[in-house]
């Protein structure tokens, strides 16, 4: 029998601050689920009504925990909170708006939009290397507890991204591929270091159409 632990990564449902024209670097800045947000999540649940778990782990940040109540308690499971799960932290500009950001920090912009140095950071924020060793720790440790488990994970674009980034053989920096839709559900088995990426960016369950990921460093 396998002991490798199935985790369902899901991305937290809609934001104000994932939509075009109102785009901001949401890191640790708390942004509420927005009505569309809302519809996704109800679509989630009841998903997760057929697809029991036990337990759902969630980032503590508020659009993470407004997903994570109706999905855990459709699929009857016991909401435990993770630290670890957030969000990248975006430092000094973090909550800002993305035009705001552009225009004070256009080197550093550029800098990160060629995705090439997992090094960079806000100023005062967490570097791409930092996060991936934050996210993986906090899946190791989840699935380290629940081997031959399905858990639901509901996190962040950034937490996903470096998972798969990490399970496919991409450096840190490199995000933008790997971006996952707002409530959708990634899953992958995990046993011990290292896992397989069983599928990505499931967005069945949800009834109108997702535009594609916005292609900015911002968080989710």
């Amino acid at each position: 029998m396998s002991r490798a632990a199935r985790l369902i990564l899901i991305r937290h449902g809609h934001t104000s601050s994932n939509s075009s024209g109102g785009l901001r670097m949401s890191g640790w800045t708390d942004t509420p689920l927005s009505d569309r947000g809302r519809r996704q999540v109800s679509c989630l649940a009841r998903r997760m009504s057929s697809e029991p778990a036990a337990v759902l782990y969630s980032s503590p940040l508020l659009r993470a925990l407004e997903t994570a109540g109706p999905v855990a308690e459709a699929a009857g499971a016991a909401l435990r909170l993770e630290p670890d799960l957030r969000e990248i932290h975006c430092g000094v500009v973090d909550g800002w708006a993305v035009e705001e950001v552009q225009r004070l920090y256009p080197e550093l912009w550029e800098t990160n939009m060629r995705q090439e140095d997992e090094s960079f950071r806000w100023p005062g924020g967490e570097s791409y290397r930092e996060l991936r060793e934050r996210s993986l720790g906090a899946l190791r440790r989840i699935a380290a507890a629940h081997p031959g488990e399905r858990v639901l994970v509901v996190t962040h674009a950034g937490v996903i991204s470096q998972a798969v980034g990490y399970l496919r053989g991409t450096g840190p920096a490199r995000w933008e591929r790997h971006r996952p839709e707002n409530c959708s559900l990634t899953e992958v088995g995990w046993e011990g270091e290292s896992g397989r990426l069983v599928s990505f960016g499931d967005c069945a369950h949800l009834q109108e159409p997702e535009p594609r990921a916005s292609r900015h460093p911002r968080g989710g």
